[in-house]
């Protein structure tokens, strides 16, 4: 073997040697490869490609929830959320929603609302007067952001606790000089082609059904009655309707429980499409109650509410690039502040002050029950339990006012307000337990919060008139517009 090719060779074994080594081998760990004068080729793994992220899709403004919670103001929020806490329960929804507003409420003359100037300065971005709809102080037609959405190819809806000719869900619809103008508020109702309504009755209609199938609409009374597919345009007028056309108290339970909360869902179900949608969900009795001083019913209320509120974040979470939601009040209702107490005690009644006066007082009136059987009834009721003697002094006292008929239920006055005077003492009683003082029969000018999550919610935030509302709905479908 020649001298020049025994060296190559011993050279090339050094070599691969030298090349495990660098691999953290030892040179006696593999065996070495048969000397060879071919060129030692490594192999390596092919390098790693870097992933591309899968983009976000883009954000478009397609659903738009309007929460309103006629009366609910900052402490009515505080009321319900302090009851909660102190039954150790979940807090509401909408506390931690990521924009916080202040939103001023009076009327065109710097003055104290109205639910109709309010919900037309919520709907069409001006201020009006107390009592009218969709027109301005000179009474010119408004259109408000329902239609024009619904001009714009989305589809509408509208939900409340009271009837349908009630002075805020009209604000979206309506267009006349007097709230109390049922029969053309109907009218403009029907009219409006907007795609779902659930709610009460209807004041001046009896005839409402064959009205609106006239107008293309399908009635029905109960969710039962819902036609199983989407299409068409849907009006429920529940048949749990008390007083004033209203849907009966959340407080009373029954067939009553969740229903502006399944209302929601029906509507979602209904109103979901290509083109979006926009929807208002009015927490009507929550004012009602607060006027009355019924403070465990307002509460009721407000908790109903966040249900309805919970169904659209279940919504929002399958949705989150696409959805808004809002919620805020009209105006506060009540004056309501806070003594120390046990907020707890607001969620131990179990009836309305309204239903009370209808059943449990009419019942020991018919039966002229002596007080002594009769207190625990009311006890149970108000969740009234271990009485000091001044208390039940009290309702003894408000008891006996009532068998001596010397106060006619549900006529308003001073000292017992609207009610029965042994009603009227099981609430003020649940109320002074519970810290809650009502300061006004009314409404106030106080402020009162908008919570806003989703797409847009960034236009909602410090402090603003109610006219924003508006505004900044249409700001946020221009920024977030359909593709």
């Amino acid at each position: 073997m020649a001298a020049d090719t025994l060296q190559k060779r011993i050279a090339c074994f050094i070599l691969v040697l030298l090349t495990l080594a660098s691999f953290g081998c030892e040179p006696g760990a593999v065996a070495a490869p048969a000397p060879t004068t071919e060129p030692i080729t490594i192999v390596t793994s092919a390098p790693m490609q870097e992933s591309t992220p899968t983009p976000l899709p883009q954000s478009q403004l397609k659903y738009i929830f309007l929460f309103i919670g006629d009366g609910m103001g900052y402490a009515q929020v505080q009321a319900a959320s302090d009851a909660l806490s102190a039954a150790q329960l979940d807090p509401l929804c909408f506390l931690d929603f990521p924009v916080l507003g202040n939103m001023k409420t009076t009327n065109i003359d710097d003055a104290v609302t109205d639910s109709a100037a309010a919900a037309t300065a919520i709907a069409t971005g001006q201020k009006t007067v107390n009592g009218y709809l969709g027109l301005d102080a000179e009474k010119n037609l408004i259109p408000a952001i329902s239609e024009t959405l619904r001009d714009a190819g989305r589809k509408i809806g509208l939900l409340t606790t009271v009837s349908l000719d009630h002075a805020t869900p009209a604000g979206f619809f309506a267009h006349v000089d007097s709230r109390r103008n049922y029969a053309v508020i109907t009218d403009d109702l029907l009219a409006s082609g907007f795609d779902f309504f659930a709610g009460g009755g209807f004041h001046s209609t009896p005839d409402a059904q064959e009205y609106a199938e006239e107008n293309g609409y399908t009635f029905i009374r109960s969710f039962e009655e819902a036609p199983v597919g989407t299409d068409g345009k849907l009006i429920l007028s529940t048949s749990l309707i008390f007083g004033d056309y209203g849907v009966l108290p959340a407080i009373d339970g029954g067939a009553r429980t969740d229903w502006l909360k399944k209302a929601t869902e029906l509507a979602i179900s209904r109103l979901k499409n290509p083109n979006g949608f926009f929807m208002m969900v009015e927490g009507a009795r929550i004012d009602y109650f607060c006027h009355y001083h019924d403070a465990a019913s307002f509460v009721a209320e407000l908790l109903d509410f966040n249900e309805a509120v919970e169904s659209a974040l279940a919504f929002y979470a399958l949705h989150p690039q696409e959805t808004l939601i809002l919620v805020t009040a009209d105006h506060e209702t009540g004056d309501v502040s806070f003594t120390e107490g046990n907020r707890g005690a607001l969620l131990l009644q179990t009836v309305s002050s309204d239903i009370c006066d209808n059943t449990l007082v009419a019942a020991c009136l018919a039966a002229k029950t002596p007080f002594e059987e009769a207190l625990p009834l009311f006890v149970s009721a108000f969740g009234l339990e271990n009485l000091t003697p001044d208390e039940t002094a009290y309702l003894k006292e408000g008891y006996y006012r009532t068998m001596a008929n010397s106060m006619p239920g549900n006529t308003s006055d001073e000292e017992s307000g609207v009610y029965e005077a042994i009603t009227t003492a099981c609430i003020r009683l649940v109320a002074a337990r519970a810290g809650i003082v009502f300061g006004s029969g009314g409404h106030t000018r106080k402020d009162v919060p908008l919570y806003a999550l989703g797409i847009g919610a960034e236009f909602f935030g410090g402090s603003f008139e109610n006219t924003n509302i508006h505004t900044a709905i249409l700001q946020a479908v221009a920024a977030y517009p359909l593709y």
